[in-house]
């Protein structure tokens, strides 16, 4: 088949996440059809993905934070708790943000949103994951996953609404929370970042 966008239809108007209704034309054996999809977007209508094509700037990134005790050589790493209405819910997640127009790449945003949101300072940033699609059965997102690690602590930033509190945590008992669903939800990509985190660091 062949897909060509030929309209979109902006059907909210709210300041950081809008709903579309995107017409394609679709070729197929037997003729060209009208199919529309139904998506979500932080974007404005002229920077939606399917119009721009553009993934290699994520729209947030995500942010494992880890701490390795030089006397006992113990891993831990910061878990937040945050209450996602979405959901209805409070998340066991990790530090995150959405990426600022004026920053030059993901490691500034990383910087910036491990301190405002957990009161981390970090040093050895190292990309873990390059700007992917995550949600794209309902949403062009795009986000990227920036692992660092831990050199001191400056006091936090939250803005109006985020109900998100931090704490650093034995890398060997989040393997054990992961168990335990009736306390604790980790959303699909922190799970499988967790169990990256377990292998790199040899958590048994």
């Amino acid at each position: 088949m062949e897909w060509k966008l030929i309209d979109i239809k902006q059907e909210t108007n709210h300041p950081f996440l809008n709903f579309y209704t995107l017409t394609y034309e679709v070729k197929k054996e037997d003729g060209s059809h009208e199919y529309q999809y139904f998506m979500a977007s932080r974007h404005d209508v002229e920077h939606l993905i399917p119009k721009t094509k553009n993934l290699s700037r994520p729209d947030g990134v995500l942010i494992p934070l880890y701490y390795q005790d030089p006397k006992t050589s113990e891993v831990f790493i910061v878990l937040t708790t945050q209450f996602r209405p979405a959901i209805g819910a409070y998340l066991t997640s990790m530090p995150a943000g959405l990426m600022d127009p004026e920053d030059k790449d993901v490691f500034e945003t990383a910087r910036r949103e491990a301190q405002e949101e957990a009161g981390c300072l970090i040093d050895d940033l190292e990309l873990l994951v390059s700007p992917s699609t995550t949600s794209s059965g309902l949403s062009d997102e795009i986000n990227s996953v920036v692992i660092a690690r831990i050199v001191g602590h400056k006091d936090k930033h939250l803005e109006d609404f985020e109900d998100i509190s931090s704490n650093l945590v034995p890398l060997k008992k989040v393997k054990e929370m992961l168990k335990d669903t009736e306390h604790y939800h980790f959303p699909f990509s922190i799970q499988l970042i967790i169990l990256y985190l377990l292998e790199r660091f040899h958590i048994a």
